[in-house]
Parts: C-alpha cells; structure tokens; sequence
C-alpha cells in the first residue's frame, strides 16, 4: 500500500442533516471499525472513512460507495502524477469523479481524459468491468477503485399504498435493518406498524416477520409489502406474546408526540424482543442504555437522529 495512504479502503458517506450519529453506527455494523479522515483539510466536508477491509455497501441507507485506495494528493496535478506510478491496466473502465464541498471545484474534461490516458487499456462508460473513482475535494484528492456502490433501493418507499404518521423513513428503517441483520437472517418487528421495516428487510433478503396488535394495522403493512411485490409474514398479535427466536428484532417504539407512549408496555415490548433476539435496535423517544443494560444487553451504540422538534433516539444492542 501507498505510504500516504491511512487505510487500504475509504467509504464516503452521504449523510442528511441531523442523522450523522446512525450514519456512523450503520458504517460501523457494516465495515467494522473505521476512522476519521486524516488526509482532509479544514476546508473538505468530513464525509470520508478509512478501514482496513472492502466492504459490500449495495443495501446501506449512509454509505454511498466502498473504494480500495490507490493514491491521495493535495490537487488535481499530484493526483495524475500519483497515478502514472500505478501502472493501472483495463480493459474496459469508467472514471467517476465525485466532488465534494461543492461544484465550484475545478476538476476539467483535460484531467479525467488525462487521468484515462494513464489507464493502459480502452474506456467503457455503459459497462464497465472496472470503475475508478475520484473525491475531488479541497487540499486532498483521492484515487480509488470501486468495490460496491448502494444500490438506494429504499428510494421511493415513501410512495406507499398505506401511510402511517408516526412511521419510520424508510432510510431510518433500513439504516436499523443494517444494523441488526444480514441476508437470510431472520428479523422480528413486535409493533410493525404499517411494515416499513418489513419492506426494507423484505428487500434486502432478510426473512421478515412482523406483529401487530392493531388489526387494521396488520392489513396495511400486508398490503405494503404486496405492493413493493416483496414477501413477509405478518400477523395480528400482541408482541409481548413472541415465543420464537430470531436472529434480529427492530422496535419503534412510541416518542410520546403524535402517539401516547406507556412506559410499562414499551419496556415489555423490548424485554421481550430482548429474550428473543440475538441482535436488537431500538428506537425510542428517550435514552434507554440504563434499562437495556439492566436486561443483561450489551449497547454497541446510541444514535440520535434529529428532525425538527423530535429526537428519535436508536439504540444498537447485543442480546448474548
């Protein structure tokens, strides 16, 4: 590895306001242990991480792209001058340049063409079988070589048959779902509401089971995860009734705005899925850890995702 390089890998993260806690945890669930961009100036977004591995990011919700590192320089010019010592070779590539810190930054048709001078090789931009992708930023440009891209196929879920005011994004929801599960795992919801966690478990390949006390409730998330043409069970049952295990349990439990929060069923509702499951996110409208701990949880992490007046507080749990 290149010695100015931190780590083998860097992830860029596209994060909204107010939800860069999960955006951190939901890069950690995925990739593991990742630092901070040492190689950013003051002047450069902080939206690059560093780690030792390439991981697949195709269903994360806040990290847009895994790249293997392969040069950094502070401009444009070092940057090719770093990459004709690579001695890169591909037949059919892409370049892919990515600005970050606005679109003010001067990156030129002369240096992506230069850059693919240096590629020994001819380019393809409709299928490529190698991307290469470039962060021009401020005081530090990266080279990288494409590992995996999200795919956003949480995009557009909002558009769903049956609305619910007080459910979850669907970008939050699957944010949870990646926190907890992995394909072929098999996720609990005990309060799944009208299923916007099931859709985006569903959709990722994770076997989705859903329990809801509201009857009504119980059709509408059907009648979502139909639409989106996905497959879950869902049934009309009280969640603190669960007697089977389960890989990962997600609850969202009521913040107390526009819907009434008891305390005695929500701390049920999470001892519950806590005998149950052996990964759990919580998501509530107050801070949890003394409780979850007190259940013999092991908190891996608290996120806070801030929208207006509220404060979703998520919670990352091991049950042992």
């Amino acid at each position: 590895m290149n010695e100015q390089l931190p780590l083998p890998y860097f992830y860029r993260l596209v994060t909204p306001t107010g939800h860069d806690e999960l955006a951190e945890m939901e890069l950690r669930a995925i990739v593991g242990e990742a630092t901070a961009d040492p190689t950013a100036g003051p002047d450069c977004p902080d939206r690059i991480r560093w780690a030792r591995g390439g991981a697949d990011v195709r269903s994360a919700a806040y990290v847009a792209e895994a790249c293997r590192a392969l040069a950094v320089a502070p401009d444009r010019e070092g940057l090719l001058r770093e990459a004709a010592n690579l001695g890169l070779e591909q037949e059919r590539f892409r370049i892919t340049v990515r600005r970050i810190g606005g679109q003010d930054i001067a990156v030129g048709q002369e240096f992506v063409i230069g850059l693919a001078n240096l590629i020994e090789g001819r380019p393809d931009l409709d299928r490529p079988v190698r991307e290469f992708v470039v962060i021009a930023r401020r005081g530090a440009w990266l080279l990288g070589e494409l590992v995996s891209r999200a795919d956003s196929s949480w995009l557009g879920h909002e558009q769903r048959p049956h609305q619910y005011s007080a459910a979850l994004p669907p970008r939050i929801a699957r944010a949870l779902v990646n926190l907890v599960a992995a394909p072929g795992d098999r996720l609990l919801d005990p309060c799944c509401g009208v299923g916007t966690v099931l859709v985006e478990a569903a959709q990722v390949g994770i076997e989705a089971h859903g329990r809801e006390i509201n009857e009504a409730l119980v059709e509408h998330a059907r009648g979502n995860v139909c639409h989106w043409g996905l497959k879950a069970e869902v049934e009309t049952a009280d969640g603190r009734g669960v007697t089977e295990s389960f890989d990962a349990g997600v609850l969202d439990l009521p913040y107390g705005h526009s819907v009434p929060r008891v305390e005695a069923t929500c701390r049920e509702l999470v001892a519950t899925a806590a005998a149950h499951c052996r990964m759990l996110a919580v998501v509530s409208g107050d801070d949890m850890r003394s409780f979850m701990t007190g259940l013999g949880l092991e908190v891996l992490g608290l996120a806070r995702v801030h929208k207006g007046g509220v404060v979703r507080h998520v919670h990352w749990a091991g049950c042992g």
